[in-house]
């Protein structure tokens, strides 16, 4: 015992129950230790301790420590505190007052009362005519029923002048198209019918790469294309909104492998087989021509079943394709009564038979376009011309069998009322005279084109003021002349313009122009720059006659050039005593300014030449995986 009257107890503590009678999870204490109460001294003993560690991020939450197991004590027992005259030395806490009052964990308690600062743009909010306004937005705002009732032609607009963001002339960017469209189609319930009808009317293929097995994966990958395929089968009336298929190069060149094939799987021909299936409304297929084979012969089946088909292209090789016999040709157009455009390719060893291409027409009754191309002199002659329905275009390329009689003949016939557009690529017409017949007797004739080696000359002895061969025509509107070997043709077509026989004419593309004949009576070109290669690649390419349009384009810029050396009037200057100061010398122009004829020496819209060809829209040349696609029709050929 001390001496203040203190003592420390050394008797032994009882035993506590044992651990397998007592559970641990249903020891309680039965009364909580009260702070009152007096806290015994103790000594260690050799007793079972369960050592238990309770964290927190709150700093002053007590730090509650199970010693013994014991039941009776749900509180550790405080060790009293240590008399000692180092009162000095004691360990000294230093945490914020703010911390010193014991709290719940997951509360905050706050010096001072939190108040809210009002930012910058919060103090404009209230001036008049701010930026940051609310109440102006909330007039500007119309109620959502306002949306709702909108006609639907509304939202045909808008998602007309969306696809016309992304097209430049003949170039889609059918990516970013197609990812608004999308986007549109999450909006709401009106904006999704009125979108997907957008998103598949004109549908653009996606490409049929397989993407890469994911590598815990069991299941075999999809490509994009076969996707679509799935989605218009399994989906009801999904294909009803199809109205065309625009195949893109890359799509393009993957079935132009698979059509000369043979008997190997053909994926992307099949998945376009099914989708053409289920497009009852189908009325174009561009971006590429199925040539007539064998492994193609389904797909050709399922198109020739669109009874609401309005433009096809035959591509007749004779060379890797089989072609189809007589009888499956010429009842393959059986279901087109909707027919507005056709174009036949074929090479000349192609033979369809004596009376099979007036077969077809007949089978055609809504037929407006027509371009023939390669035919046998047997299958397409001058008779044939004669059985041509009432059309508003055609075209008639390397025919043999065609003569400068012949042709003659359609300014006679039923297309005299109704022809618009009249292309002759490649007929060698020998008689200025039948052109100067098809431009006088075609009274809606708007466009005229005549490509050809040798130029067409006037009867020997006829002057260029005769009546029978002046060139004139009160409805055209756009010529295009290129006869690569030159004549007087050029200088009869500039004399008739000059006299004003073609009033309606704004455009002309004369490629074979090689003395500027007809660029000095149309409206002066704009000056482009030249260079030293430009200049090199015009010295290889004049050694001989070649049809190129660059070369072309080249000879009417140095014209200009040479024109501008030519001075055309002087500006003097002048002081107070007359005296001259100085003198500066305008240059000439090649052109007339009062002239309302453009001459244009432009790239076809959709080709790679003054003139479209039909291998521009068979197989569209490019690079794939190009962001823009091009809009390839069977209209671009008229």
């Amino acid at each position: 015992m001390s001496n203040n009257g203190s003592y420390i107890n050394f008797s032994r503590p009882s035993r506590t129950q044992s651990l397998k009678s007592v559970s641990l999870f249903s020891r309680r204490s039965s009364m909580a230790p009260s702070e009152d109460d007096e806290v015994r001294p103790y000594r260690p003993v050799k007793a079972k301790f369960v050592q238990v560690h309770v964290t927190s991020d709150d700093l002053d939450v007590n730090k509650q420590r199970l010693l013994s197991i014991d039941s009776r004590s749900a509180r550790p027992p405080a060790i009293p505190e240590r008399t000692t005259s180092l009162v000095g030395h004691r360990k000294t806490y230093t945490w914020p007052s703010s911390v010193s009052e014991e709290r719940k964990a997951g509360t905050c308690r706050f010096i001072d009362t939190p108040t809210l600062t009002r930012t910058p743009w919060e103090f404009e909010r209230g001036r008049p005519g701010s930026k940051w306004s609310r109440v102006s937005d909330r007039t500007q705002n119309l109620p959502r029923r306002i949306f709702v009732q909108l006609p639907r032609e509304i939202y045909q607009c808008i998602l007309d002048h969306l696809e016309g963001l992304h097209a430049v002339v003949d170039r889609v960017d059918v990516p970013g198209l197609r990812h608004d469209l999308r986007s549109l189609c999450l909006v709401d319930k009106r904006w999704y019918r009125v979108a997907r009808e957008h998103l598949y009317r004109d549908l653009w293929l996606p490409n049929n790469r397989v993407p890469a097995k994911r590598k815990w994966s069991t299941k075999q990958p999809k490509s994009r294309l076969q996707l679509l395929k799935d989605a218009v089968v399994r989906t009801p009336g999904l294909g009803f909104l199809i109205h065309s298929i625009r195949i893109p190069i890359e799509v393009a060149r993957e079935l132009d492998l698979e059509a000369y094939s043979g008997p190997k799987k053909t994926p992307g021909l099949d998945c376009l087989q099914e989708i053409v299936e289920q497009c009852y409304n189908l009325e174009f297929v561009s971006g590429y021509v199925l040539p007539a084979t064998t492994t193609t012969a389904r797909m050709l089946a399922a198109l020739a079943s669109r009874t609401r088909l309005r433009s096809y292209a035959w591509h007749l090789d004779s060379v890797r394709s089989n072609l189809p016999t007589i009888g499956d040709f010429v009842s393959s157009h059986d279901e087109w009564q909707n027919m507005e455009t056709l174009a036949l390719a074929a090479d000349p060893g192609i033979d369809l038979g004596l009376g099979a291409f007036s077969a077809v027409l007949h089978r055609l009754p809504s037929l407006r376009h027509l371009m023939v191309s390669g035919l046998h002199r047997i299958d397409f002659s001058d008779t044939t011309l004669l059985t041509l329905p009432q059309l508003r275009s055609l075209r008639l390329e390397s025919l043999g069998g065609l003569t400068d009689t012949g042709v003659e003949r359609l300014a006679y016939s039923r297309l005299a009322l109704s022809l618009e557009r009249l292309s002759l690529v490649g007929l060698e017409l020998l008689s200025l005279q039948t052109v100067q017949t098809l431009l006088s007797h075609l009274t809606r004739l708007r466009r005229f084109v005549l490509v050809q080696e040798a130029s067409p000359e006037p009867p020997i002895g006829v002057q260029a003021t005769s009546r029978h061969t002046t060139l004139c025509s009160p409805s055209l509107q756009s010529l295009h002349w290129d006869c690569l070997i030159p004549g007087t043709a050029v200088n009869w077509l500039a004399d008739a313009i000059e006299d004003g026989k073609f009033p309606s004419l704004k455009s002309i593309k004369v490629p074979c122009d090689y003395e500027g004949t007809i660029q000095r009576i149309c409206r002066p070109v704009p000056l482009q720059k030249l260079t030293a290669l430009d200049l090199e690649y015009l010295n290889d390419h004049t050694q001989h006659y070649e049809r190129n349009l660059r070369v072309a384009q080249i000879q009417a810029q140095v014209r200009v050039r040479e024109s501008r050396q030519q001075p055309s009037f002087n500006v003097v200057v002048q002081d107070e005593s007359m005296e001259v100061q100085s003198t500066h010398t305008i240059g000439s122009y090649i052109g007339d300014l009062s002239s309302k004829v453009e001459y244009n020496l432009d790239v076809a819209a959709g080709g790679h030449h003054a003139l479209v060809e039909f291998d521009d829209i068979a197989i569209p040349k490019g690079y794939g995986g190009d962001r823009f696609e091009r809009r390839l029709a069977t209209d671009l050929l008229f």
